[in-house]
């Protein structure tokens, strides 16, 4: 709303230079300049605001939901993701979302944390690939609904067993070190954790190689059974 008000004081302002004879060019020319970066302002104020209510509904998912939508999940969960750079700058997302699934029997306190990890093993994966690509994909098969996260990045490492990757502190990622020479080590947790919180809703979760990279998979049997 501030931000309104001032675009609408150098609309008037605008308007009585306008109004004088002789106006100075260099004024005016440092006053629109303002109006962009207002302008700017105001529409990062608005993103903010967006994303703001998307993580609130994730949240009331992750703290209240029973039954989860699971395509509603993945659009706000990719919406929240164009919050980091890199994702929103390098990366070309792509979602296939099929319509009308049954929402998922399975608490959002389980679920959301288990998709967001395999969402962002996905990301991380496209750093260091030339083609950045993330597809999203939901299918009904029968009685389960089928998810599939699949990266463009390098893949997994040949001979490399994708069932040892679920366990815990394993990890085959070759440790990054960020500009500010942080290392990220990779402590082999956030596989086993997925698969650990779906476990017991009867939820199959699943890593495998693709032709275009690496696909990792949650099947949700639509008659999962209670936790």
């Amino acid at each position: 709303m501030l931000a309104e008000m001032l675009l609408s004081a150098l609309d008037i302002q605008d308007r009585l230079f306008q109004s004088r004879a002789g106006e100075d060019a260099e004024w005016a020319a440092l006053v629109e300049k303002q109006r962009r970066r207002l302008t700017q302002i105001r529409q990062q104020i608005f993103n903010l605001a967006a994303d703001l209510q998307e993580f609130m509904q994730l949240y009331e998912i992750e703290r209240h939901g029973t039954e989860v939508d699971i395509n509603a999940l993945l659009t706000r969960l990719v919406k929240l993701f164009k919050s980091d750079l890199f994702f929103k700058h390098h990366v070309e997302c792509e979602l296939h979302l099929a319509p009308n699934l049954p929402h998922i029997k399975a608490p959002g306190k389980d679920l959301v944390p288990a998709v967001f990890h395999l969402l962002q093993n996905g990301v991380t994966a496209l750093h260091t690939s030339p083609r950045k690509v993330l597809l999203v994909n939901t299918s009904r098969q029968g009685e389960e609904i089928l998810l599939q996260i699949t990266d463009s990045g390098a893949g997994l490492p040949e001979g490399v067993d994708c069932e040892t990757l679920f366990d815990l502190f394993v990890s085959k990622w070759e440790t990054s070190e960020s500009k500010d020479g942080s290392a990220d080590p990779h402590l082999g947790f956030g596989l086993y954790a997925a698969r650990q919180l779906l476990l017991p809703y009867g939820f199959e979760v699943g890593l495998a190689k693709s032709p275009r990279g690496t696909t990792a998979s949650i099947r949700m049997p639509l008659r999962a059974k209670p936790a």
